[in-house]
């Protein structure tokens, strides 16, 4: 049979590992880690998807022009807030995620209303951090 969370989490701690550093510390580092690298690989995609895009309509232009082009207008600026706020967004997922998973109650169902609930959570909460952000690169005129 399955165990519980509480039940594994008693396991560990009996044979002296620490629940919390092994299982939240983990997972909060690596949506920390990883929301950054999702963003850059999307940012990716999407220069190239918009080469693809002209390139529909314009057959002269090929992929070192338009990366010429790009890489002329595009700036540090433009790239690099985005990134900064995605390791706070990882951060917040992570923390939420754990938290509604640590808090489950009533078995299977629990797990589904669990995960809803920090589906919905971490959405309103990247929400809210973006606008503290645009509020402070507003205030440190970095915009």
């Amino acid at each position: 049979g399955s165990m519980r969370v509480t039940e594994e989490i008693d396991a560990m701690e009996v044979s002296g590992t620490n629940p919390f550093r092994y299982l939240v510390v983990t997972r909060v580092l690596s949506t920390t880690l990883m929301v950054p690298i999702l963003v850059v690989l999307a940012d990716a995609i999407a220069l190239y998807s918009s080469y693809l895009g002209i390139n529909m309509k314009n057959e002269e232009v090929n992929l070192t022009l338009f990366s010429n082009q790009v890489f002329q207008k595009l700036t540090f600026g433009d790239l690099m807030p985005s990134i900064i706020k995605s390791f706070f967004f990882g951060f917040a997922i992570g923390i939420i995620g754990c938290y509604k998973g640590y808090t489950t109650e009533h078995g299977t169902e629990g797990v589904g209303r669990s995960a809803n609930s920090a589906v919905v959570t971490s959405i309103f909460v990247v929400f809210i951090l973006d606008l503290l952000a645009a509020q402070v690169a507003d205030m440190m005129q970095l915009t």
